[in-house]
């Protein structure tokens, strides 16, 4: 898989930040690496976790991604779905299902759970209970 960028990412990577489902499935039978890092820790789920990609996230699981790789913040790609939740919350129950840890802390002390009671704009704090 070549690197496609400065800041390392690869194939996957851009076509998951595209949302080009066909293209993401297409890499994974080819049999990339789906937990291949970029720059700054992100794997492709991570990516799929802050577009809110469902469909991505089932995918990149499917083929054995770890939900659990900490970003260079400590972030993982729950996390990411936590902090981008817009109400919508199959991409969080997903990453719980495959064995996202809740309480998996960042560098600065705050794990998805605790994000999630910290969202006033919508109840992400329903996914932990």
């Amino acid at each position: 898989m070549s690197i496609k960028d400065a800041v390392r990412r690869t194939e996957l990577h851009e076509a998951v930040i595209d949302q080009d489902h066909s293209k993401v499935r297409d890499l994974i039978t080819a049999g990339v690496a789906v937990d291949a890092v970029d720059r700054e820790g992100w794997t492709a789920l991570h990516f799929a976790a802050q577009n809110q990609d469902a469909k991505s996230i089932g995918m990149l699981l499917e083929s054995g991604a770890s939900c659990n790789i900490q970003d260079s913040f400590g972030n993982t790609a729950l996390f990411r779905a936590v902090f981008n939740y817009r109400g919508a919350g199959e991409t969080i129950e997903l990453l719980l299902a495959a064995g996202a840890l809740p309480d998996l802390a960042n560098q600065s002390g705050t794990s998805p759970h605790q994000l999630a009671n910290r969202i006033a704009n919508y109840d992400a704090a329903k996914f932990f209970m």
